[in-house]
């Protein structure tokens, strides 16, 4: 590599005393040749702003008062960041040795968006972690692929920093799917996005049930209103309420479905290790579903409610 980019990392944080630690040794530990500068937005109350600041003094940390979803802190981030590439990892990912080397790369290609894969914690072994691994990240399994893809979630993805400057940043009201909205619009905008499976991060899971159905039925119910603003698939059915209650079974068994068959095709150990993981998982995408279709709703009686508010005022 003849130079050597600057880059900026970016983590937001919410309560993440128990597994930024990790996070933060393995970027310290990198092999990067070049420089790089580590910033956590963090918005805690648990004691994670005090925990970083006292045992990691080359972070720039930027404390926060308030709750703050990650789609902002990210935002905030970016405004104080001065590298040439921002990368962004979580607050409970470990990152490979090698992250930022490839990550860099990666970026000498044509591409300015570049990402990789996803691996499951080793603390994530239990049947309620591999569930949220298998829900949420069948698409970036370490066996996969190099090749364009049209999303990467910002647990293992970074882009040139001018490109949020031409194209804007995240918008955090579509939290925990900011990340695909802001993908999509790139892509719209003609830019391509890299999956590298060189580049690779570890992601420890929620192990508490309660807590993965509650984030899984956060991610139905954010899904259905990003579906209602760009075209992907269930578009059509995210704008009628009716027709997302009355699929709501149908939504379950193809997620469940095509989730078994990539995990059975790459990583068939996975389930046939912990079987009973599949009732968990069918468990999770059922909390899926109906947040799906609250979000729906929801988002239909807004429109509705704006449109009968125009109909007054005209």
């Amino acid at each position: 590599m003849k130079d050597h980019p600057v880059i900026s990392v970016i983590i937001p944080s919410y309560n993440s005393e128990d597994t930024i630690s990790n996070c933060l040794d393995s970027l310290e530990s990198q092999s990067y040749a070049g420089d790089f500068e580590i910033i956590v937005v963090d918005s805690s109350n648990d004691g994670t702003s005090e925990m970083v600041a006292a045992g990691y003094p080359g972070v720039k940390l930027i404390h926060l008062f308030h709750k703050t979803d990650p789609g902002t802190a990210r935002n905030l981030g970016i405004e104080q960041a001065t590298g040439e590439i921002i990368a962004f990892t979580d607050a409970d990912c470990t990152v490979k040795y090698n992250w930022l080397e490839r990550m860099a790369a990666a970026h000498e290609s044509l591409y300015n968006v570049v990402g990789g894969v996803v691996g499951n914690s080793m603390q994530s072994n239990g049947l309620v972690g591999r569930a949220g691994y298998m829900a949420e990240f069948r698409d970036f399994l370490p066996e996969t692929g190099k090749q364009e893809v049209r999303h990467i979630p910002t647990c293992n993805i970074s882009y040139k920093k001018r490109i949020f400057t031409e194209f804007g940043m995240f918008q955090g009201e579509y939290y925990p799917q900011e990340d695909l909205v802001c993908n999509y619009g790139l892509r719209r905008r003609g830019e391509k996005i890299l999956l590298d499976p060189e580049i690779q991060v570890w992601h420890q899971q929620r192990s508490g049930l309660g807590d993965f159905l509650m984030h899984q039925n956060r991610i139905g119910k954010a899904t259905s209103r990003v579906l209602k603003k760009i075209p992907l698939e269930g578009s059509s059915i995210a704008a009628h309420p009716l027709l997302a209650l009355c699929l709501t079974p149908f939504i379950s068994l193809v997620k469940f479905m095509r989730t078994v068959r990539v995990f059975l095709h790459r990583q068939p150990r996975f389930i046939k290790e912990r079987p009973m993981v599949l009732p968990v998982l069918a468990l999770g995408l059922v909390g899926w579903a109906f947040g799906f279709v609250e979000g729906a709703h929801v988002g239909n009686c807004r429109h509705q409610k704006r449109q009968n508010n125009l109909g007054q005022n005209n």
